[in-house]
């Protein structure tokens, strides 16, 4: 089963103002698919310590999503009880004064929003009686309000939305998107929602000053690089300030233009929409938003680059003025031979690290779902609080069609899972009390192990990193050497688990146990050597200073060069978070804390 990469499909089409934060293949879903390995992520996820309750069939979960294509009620897909809503009531709209009642926008042909309710369902064990799903059309600002309102009027008890929008937030959880999300906080329900996979694609800064040609100069640059390794490779970038209203419609004064040169000083695409205030009707060109969006198809260009280039046109824009440019390729990464990494095919080299949270995930009120991906958008927000809330370790989904996705989409909807099991054991669960139980903290390979690239290791132990990297079904994401010259390897999931079937060992839960592979000859009877194998060895870490416990290499022989500590790390390529790595707590802790 091929995984897919986070990269696929970033953009999964720019729709509404919209980012969904899941990568999937480009080909298509099939319908009927159903999330595999159900009793592994179970376990993985913590989950196997909490028994079926009753409970649970009657939590009620909203995914709030632009398009559920494939969903079929025939097909056992989700609940018999799972209810798709595509068109609101009319007396709901007029009662709340959601637009026009005769007004009706349909999903969108993609199957997001169902596979974000399969993966909520079956990370609560896939029971037939529930939970109570809604699946909620979101498509479209009209249709978002509606869905939070249907939402609310259903008293459901948890809402995920794995969907970001790059505008209409001033990058402080405030704006009218927000205001929507906040009526249903304030009712009393659980918002959980996708980080998003902007890392690393994302550029931030205030405004230094004006120049007389109109041109912004932000406090790190004045113009922004970009540059396009292939060519016919389609990216969007979009701009927004923090300009944006209470209102959808309150707009504003400050008209901001959006401009792509290409190395030879030429204006190769641009966005000159006019921002204005509240009116009647909008004329052509014209827009309430305080955000400009350009999709364009670069050109490889190895030497030198595209610039990105902002100008204001009416130049009354205030000093100090915070400014997002988002850059979101189309195209997955491809392989750097020179740097020895995979690289975006439209590198945005001026990107800057953090602040990358998008609406409505900067929210105060919401949870927000991130991985350790690299991709995964980092906080803190622009006022400083962390975001996001709770990461995950795993993201990947795989399921019975073939297909597989993973990225900050996937982890929302496995937290949204996970939060619904918790609250059949204690249904008053809220917010606080979920983001504060106690996390893991990331562990790094330690200040006496030297960081090293996986090409060193593989030169000296490639039979071994060829071996775990098989059994793990992915590849290592951190190596390191000791002074005494030996490695170590860091891998994202428990030793013990990936190691079974070569280490056998009984151990208490209290102790903690070290592992280490190396190659071996074995011996025939006659004392001849005969094939070398991959042989595991295990030791048990001392607790205590008189406490002493034999390495492999003091029992077995050997140099202590030949074996390679397996250890398990949090670590992403990009960032360590400080604010931990989600551990679900045991039913004891779920109480008492």
């Amino acid at each position: 089963m091929a995984v897919v990469s986070r990269y696929l499909n970033l953009a999964c089409t720019h729709l509404s103002l919209l980012l969904l934060c899941v990568a999937f293949s480009t080909s298509t879903l099939q319908a009927a698919s159903v999330l595999e390995n159900l009793v592994e992520l179970r376990r993985f996820f913590g989950l196997t310590q909490y028994q079926y309750r009753p409970q649970l069939t009657q939590l009620k979960i909203a995914v709030i999503d632009n398009g559920f294509e494939g969903f079929d009620s025939n097909k056992n897909q989700l609940p018999a009880s799972a209810e798709l809503v595509s068109a609101y009531p009319k007396e709901m709209i007029t009662k709340f004064n959601l637009g026009d009642p005769e007004y009706i926008q349909a999903p969108l042909p993609t199957e997001h929003g169902k596979i974000m309710a399969q993966i909520v369902w079956g990370i609560t064990g896939a029971n037939p009686q529930g939970p109570k799903f809604y699946l909620l059309n979101a498509n479209g600002i009209t249709n978002f309000r509606r869905a939070v309102r249907y939402a609310i009027e259903q008293k459901v008890d948890l809402i995920l939305y794995s969907q970001n929008r790059e505008c209409c937030g001033n990058f402080d959880g405030g704006g009218f998107i927000n205001a929507i999300v906040n009526q249903a906080t304030q009712a009393g329900i659980l918002w959980i929602n996708a980080a998003g996979n902007y890392g690393g694609h994302v550029f931030n800064s205030s405004v230094q000053s004006v120049g007389a040609d109109g041109i912004l100069n932000f406090k790190r640059a004045r113009e922004l690089r970009l540059r396009s390794r292939l060519d016919e490779n389609k990216a969007q970038i979009i701009l927004s300030w923090g300009a944006s209203g209470a209102e959808e419609d309150s707009g504003t004064d400050q008209d901001l233009d959006l401009y792509v040169y290409d190395k030879n000083n030429q204006v190769v695409a641009k966005s000159e929409l006019k921002q204005v205030l509240n009116k009647d009707s909008l004329a052509e060109g014209e827009t309430f938003l305080a955000r400009e969006r350009i999709v364009y198809e670069f050109s490889k260009n190895p030497n030198g680059y595209y610039r990105i280039v902002v100008k204001s046109k009416n130049r009354n824009l205030n000093l100090n003025q915070q400014i997002r440019i988002i850059v979101i390729p189309e195209r997955p990464p491809i392989q750097d031979n020179e740097k020895q990494k995979m690289v975006d095919a439209i590198e945005f080299l001026d990107a800057t690290k953090g602040q990358e949270i998008m609406v409505p995930a900067d929210n105060p009120n919401v949870i927000t779902v991130g991985d350790l991906s690299s991709f995964s958008a980092q906080g803190p927000t622009m006022d400083g609080r962390v975001k996001p809330e709770v990461i995950l370790e795993n993201s990947i989904a795989n399921f019975s069609n073939g297909q597989s996705s993973s990225g900050t989409s996937n982890a929302a909807a496995y937290f949204t899972g996970i939060v619904a099991i918790l609250k059949s054991y204690a249904p008053h669960l809220n917010r606080e009390r979920i983001i504060g139980f106690p996390k893991k903290r990331p562990a790094v390979l330690g200040s006496t192990i030297r960081k090293v690239s996986f090409k060193e290791i593989v030169s000296q132990h490639g039979l071994i990193f060829n071996s775990l990297e098989q059994m793990l079904d992915e590849s290592p994401i951190l190596a390191g050497r000791y002074t005494d010259g030996r490695y170590v390897i860091g891998i994202s999931k428990p030793p013990s688990e990936i190691l079974t079937e070569l280490c056998s060992r009984n151990s208490s839960s209290n102790e903690t146990v070290e592992y280490y592979l190396r190659w071996a000859g074995n011996y025939d009877r006659n004392g001849r050597p005969g094939a070398t194998t991959l042989q595991c060895y295990s030791r048990r870490v001392p607790t205590q200073e008189n406490d002493y416990s034999r390495y492999p290499w003091e029992q077995y022989g050997g140099e202590k060069t030949s074996y390679i500590e397996i250890r398990q790390v949090f670590y992403s390529g990009a960032h360590l978070p400080s604010q931990g790595v989600w551990q679900t707590p045991s039913t004891e802790n779920l109480y008492r804390h």
